[in-house]
């Protein structure tokens, strides 16, 4: 009998771990799902700091908080509802922009600029490789740079993320 008492309260056992790793993976699912949803999104904060770094221009909050005001960056999300499975500070609530519709009042309005101009030469590395190219266009789609690159050989590569390219020696 105490063996039938054992192999029952197992069973039981068994089947609350199932549950509790059924839900486990379904959140781990929702926080992954959230994580690449949230790197469309720009907080204020990194708004400030990504144009410092790509411009050398200050802005401040009082100036983030009067572009969204007026419609500048278009819808603001509040981080933790709508990333409820994610990790965020304590402490005041953080307000999310588009990086889409943010970059491109950011360039328009000169606060931010590509790293290359159209006839720089630049290392583009990609695909196990490095090759030397030069600018030939570039244009800001969905919160990124791309670039139109041709090879010494004349070939041309589209659609180039910035982060793929490296100044070359001397240039600039």
């Amino acid at each position: 009998m105490d063996l039938e008492i054992h192999i029952e309260n197992l069973k039981r056992e068994i089947q609350e771990k199932q549950k509790l790793l059924a839900e486990l993976e379904e959140n781990l699912k929702s926080c992954k799902e959230q994580n690449e949803l949230r790197k469309q999104y720009i907080a204020s904060k990194e708004i400030i700091d990504y144009v410092q770094e790509r411009s050398g221009k200050l802005i401040n909050m009082s100036t983030i908080k009067r572009w969204t005001d007026e419609g500048y960056l278009g819808e603001v999300i509040d981080e933790r509802a709508q990333f409820w499975a994610l990790k965020t500070k304590q402490g005041k609530k953080r307000n999310l922009y588009n990086k889409s519709t943010v970059f491109s009042f950011l360039y328009t309005k000169g606060y931010i600029a590509p790293y290359h101009d159209i006839l720089d030469e630049v290392q583009y590395c990609g695909d196990n490789r490095r090759l030397q190219a030069t600018v030939i266009s570039v244009r800001l789609e969905k919160g990124r740079f791309l670039y139109k690159l041709q090879l010494p050989d004349y070939t041309v590569l589209e659609d180039v993320d910035e982060m793929r390219l490296e100044g070359v020696e001397g240039d600039g």
